[in-house]
């Protein structure tokens, strides 16, 4: 097992969801991986502070009084109608203050589900800034501005890749959802010929992060543009409408 398989399951170990079967070959990832044991040390200090959000419920403090007044209290026998009576009310009481207690926990079980929910939500969002800021390192990465060609259309784009690693990634904000049955796609031009680089849709607000594995083009096969266009869903083996988004690579 290495970093990119152990990630994913890091978040759920240190939830306490992970299966059983999983949580061995983890661990011995974990014993030999600094960068894992940090993530997943982070991880349980978030976790952690999870039980702050579950309120600490005391009982009513003259019921409390009550249930104490009666474990005091000499047993008599045998018990008389009276003292049945108040057995009766008190039990009926306890009965309805575990009620009140149970749907409570209850309450407080599901809100600590929708809280992991958002930590593991945050957290992927954490991953996701990390691994871009490490794609900024690359030595050999150039960027290609990116501008609207419709009227109407304010996203900002840029086009960032690595002849290296023969891949690239497109980031930016305000790109609007594609209408129903449709989806952006990238292509590359050279000259008249274009080539599809992959399909891609804009996430929550309108921003872009989407990598593209550039080793499907021809060694030395250098395009002199990069643009966007608006394709059916699944993507087209060319282009089927102008381009939306352009930007112009340096010769």
């Amino acid at each position: 097992m290495d970093c990119q398989e152990a990630r994913p399951s890091l978040d759920l170990l240190a939830l306490g969801a992970l299966p059983a079967e999983e949580v061995r070959p983890l661990e011995g990832h974990l014993a030999a991986c600094a960068d894992c044991s940090r993530y997943l040390a982070a991880a349980r200090e978030v976790v952690g502070l999870l039980g702050l959000a579950v309120p600490v419920l005391e009982p009513p403090p003259r019921l409390k009084q009550r249930i104490l007044a009666a474990a005091r209290r000499p047993q008599r026998a045998p018990l008389g109608r009276l003292a049945w009576g108040a057995l009766a009310t008190l039990t009926a009481a306890a009965t309805a203050l575990s009620a009140f207690f149970f749907l409570e926990w209850r309450a407080a079980q599901d809100q600590q589900q929708e809280l992991a929910g958002r930590l593991s939500d945050a957290l992927a969002v954490v991953r996701e800034h990390q691994e871009l800021m490490e794609l900024f390192t690359i030595p050999d990465l150039a960027r290609i501005p990116m501008f609207p060609q419709t009227s109407g259309l304010s996203a900002s784009l840029s086009y960032y890749w690595s002849v290296q690693r023969r891949w690239g990634f497109i980031v930016g904000t305000d790109l609007p959802p594609p209408p129903p049955g449709r989806t952006y796609q990238l292509w590359f031009l050279s000259g008249s010929e274009a080539r599809g680089a992959g399909t891609f849709r804009p996430g929550e607000g309108g921003t872009v992060y989407h990598a593209f594995d550039l080793s499907i083009f021809p060694p030395g096969w250098r395009p002199s543009a990069v643009v966007v266009t608006v394709e059916p869903e699944g993507g087209s083996p060319g282009p089927t409408s102008p381009p939306i988004i352009v930007g112009t690579l340096a010769r």
